[in-house]
C-alpha cells in the first residue's frame, strides 16, 4: 500500500492503491483532511476548509 508523508505532524499516512490526484484522505496522528497532490512518490497536502459564506451575512442580509 502507497504510504505518503502528513505535512502537518509528519505520521505516515497509507493511500489505498486505487487512489488519484484529487482525493482526500485523513491523517490517523492528528486528524487533517489532506489532499493527494501527487501519486509517484505519494505527495499530500493539507486541505484549506472552504467557509460556507453563510457564516459571513452582512448585518443588512439578515433583515427582511
Amino acid at each position: 500500500m502507497p504510504v505518503g508523508t502528513c505535512p502537518d505532524c509528519e505520521a505516515e499516512v497509507h493511500v489505498g492503491l486505487d487512489a488519484d490526484k484529487g482525493n482526500t484522505v485523513t491523517c490517523d496522528e492528528c486528524g487533517s483532511v489532506l489532499e493527494i497532490v501527487g501519486l509517484d512518490p505519494v505527495e499530500l497536502d493539507i486541505v484549506e476548509e472552504d467557509l460556507d459564506e453563510d457564516d459571513f451575512l452582512d448585518d443588512d442580509e439578515d433583515e427582511y
